[in-house]
């Protein structure tokens, strides 16, 4: 590596950005250029380690390492110069991927604000408290627009194409789609406004674990749906104990959220399909999760119904309380 690509790598990766990613929290800012904190390299009982902003190096008057943010992470993880350069490529190419992302999602934000009719939409299943919107990031997709609107923010192509939102033709993978982010793996699940363009579309990413389990997790009784706007709709009738699938199946990572060691209930309250597959799952998995020593008590809607009909055609949530009291006997 030349001192001029060594320099250009440098002014890509601030040391103090990295030092941030990896968990470092400065201690103090001083008047000149220093910031110091505890050494991430050795036990460190007082702040001992500097990193000169102007300059981008390092230096821990504690153990005498320093350097700039390339030896930092040869230090940290045991890496060769080469493995470093590629660890920091790679990490700066996720950053990447994640940023695009999220800026994808506050387009898709901003566009709900404006679209009566994606508004309408959202009301018509019964989704209208705006607190609930904003908490779980809904926007809409309006099609035929993202990729100008990356494209201003300076994303390449490339960068587009791989985060799954715009197809090798450069149009948007959602369009005319209520957008619902999926944080965990930067995933995004759309629902067609119109029937005619289908109904569900998720981008080519792993489903991840449950969707609001951080809410949920310490609560003695959990609510597991199969959607988002069944999720919506709880969370709206003030179930905030309820979790969304994404699906009927449980994945690993799922069943480990589940079977984490506490005791708690589990109400599976999947969709009462017509043709009995949701409550054929939901026995299923009763059997197959009742091994682990959870309870779990499957919900039995009217045929037809989920929870997002349920509460869009009226439901209350006494009602649906009632039903999961007659789950319990």
């Amino acid at each position: 590596m030349t001192s001029e690509q060594r320099y250009r790598l440098r002014r890509r990766i601030p040391l103090l950005s990295y030092l941030k990613q990896q968990g470092w929290k400065p201690a103090a800012y001083s008047e000149s250029d220093e910031v110091c904190g505890l050494c991430p390299l050795h036990r460190d009982s007082r702040p001992s380690f500097y990193v000169n902003r102007r300059k981008d190096v390092f230096y821990c008057h504690g153990c005498g390492q320093g350097g700039d943010v390339i030896r930092l992470a040869q230090l940290l993880h045991g890496l060769s110069f080469r493995a470093a350069l590629a660890t920091l490529d790679d990490g700066q190419e996720q950053a990447g991927a994640k940023r695009l992302w999220s800026d994808a999602c506050e387009f898709y934000r901003h566009q709900l604000r404006y679209s009566l009719e994606a508004q309408l939409y959202l009301r018509s299943r019964g989704i209208e408290d705006p607190e609930i919107v904003k908490r779980m990031g809904i926007g809409y997709a309006p099609g035929g627009c993202l990729r100008a609107y990356l494209n201003d923010l300076g994303y390449p192509r490339a960068g587009m194409a791989a985060s799954g939102l715009i197809d090798a033709q450069g149009r948007d993978r959602l369009w005319r789609a209520i957008a619902f982010p999926i944080a965990e793996t930067a995933s995004m699940y759309g629902r067609h406004t119109d029937p005619a363009d289908g109904r569900h579309r998720f981008l080519a990413r792993p489903k991840g674990g449950l969707y609001g389990w951080d809410r949920a997790k310490c609560c003695e009784t959990v609510i597991v749906v199969e959607g988002l706007f069944d999720l919506a709709s709880l969370w709206q009738a003030g179930f905030t104990n309820a979790v969304a699938l994404l699906g009927s199946h449980f994945n690993p990572r799922q069943r480990a959220q589940l079977c984490d060691g506490r005791e708690r209930t589990v109400y599976l309250c999947l969709d009462a399909d017509e043709n009995g597959s949701g409550p054929r799952a939901a026995r299923w998995w009763s059997q197959r999760l009742e091994q682990s020593g959870l309870r779990l008590l499957p919900v039995e809607l009217p045929v037809g119904y989920d929870p997002n009909r349920f509460f869009a055609e009226g439901g209350s949530a006494a009602q649906f309380s009632r039903y999961l009291e007659e789950a319990g006997r």
